[in-house]
């Protein structure tokens, strides 16, 4: 079992920030090139709105990257493959058991299946999609939505996938929703996780942190890891990793040992 850091930085931002002491997620990718290759961060958030009043982000980032055969083991700038997590989305059969493929040759600390992104349709997957991905002998990350996501964990866990990251972001009408709206959710969805696999999984507990207390809000609901995302938006961000120290410091501090 690969053991990952703490903090984790979720998909897209850990194509950009990489923090000392954290893994980051790279990709997402898709099979073919979708839309050209990932904007800088700066236009990246271009796409992305913050509404103050709720503490919330909205995004229509989706799943625009150069496709899964740009990646190559060590870039020239950002984190090794192997250090990485590698977050994949595939649009049909034929597509998931590419990128399958294609994740094996690369053997990447982890590999992320994103069926939950709010921004490319309706969630499904095929039905060997967590069997085939486990038999890669990768550390296999299923990242779930926050909402109706039982059937796709219950699919997962059934197939032994070690962990289930809790969670994307709230499909909302104008695009994916983070920020303070999905923490009591993502919350709500690590402790039934809990509760309904045990230990038989290991989760990723992730919406809405910018704090230590958030950290350890999700640890006492079961998180035994913890991811950031639009909170990398903050300013200050791409200059230094002090924007992220305290919520690091208490993911270390609050993590569990994982099987």
């Amino acid at each position: 079992m690969v053991t990952l850091r703490p903090l984790v930085i979720s998909a897209p931002f850990g194509n950009y920030l990489h923090p000392a002491r954290t893994t980051p997620t790279i990709g997402t990718f898709t099979a073919l090139r979708r839309g050209g290759r990932p904007a800088a961060f700066g236009r990246a958030v271009l796409t992305v709105r913050y509404y103050r009043r709720m503490q919330a982000w909205v995004n229509r980032i989706g799943l625009r990257n150069p496709g899964i055969d740009s990646v190559v083991p060590q870039p020239a700038h950002g984190p090794r493959v192997a250090d990485s997590i590698l977050s994949v989305h595939g649009f049909s059969d034929d597509e998931w058991w590419y990128l399958l493929d294609r994740a094996d040759h690369l053997r990447p600390l982890a590999l992320e299946l994103n069926i939950s992104c709010p921004n490319v349709g309706g969630v499904s997957w095929p039905d060997e999609l967590f069997t085939r991905a486990v038999a890669t002998g990768l550390t296999v990350i299923v990242k779930i939505p926050p909402i109706r996501y039982t059937e796709m964990a219950d699919a997962a866990v059934s197939a032994g996938v070690p962990w289930i990251h809790a969670t994307n972001t709230l499909p909302v009408a104008k695009g994916g929703m983070s920020g303070a709206p999905l923490r009591p959710l993502a919350l709500d969805c690590v402790a039934r996780l809990r509760h309904r696999y045990g230990t038989s999984v290991n989760i990723i507990g992730g919406g809405g942190i910018r704090s230590a207390a958030d950290v350890a809000e999700f640890a006492a609901a079961g998180a035994d890891r913890f991811a950031v995302g639009s909170y990398a938006m903050r300013p200050g961000a791409l200059s230094s990793d002090r924007w992220v120290a305290g919520i690091r410091e208490a993911a270390e501090r609050l993590c569990q040992p994982v099987s």
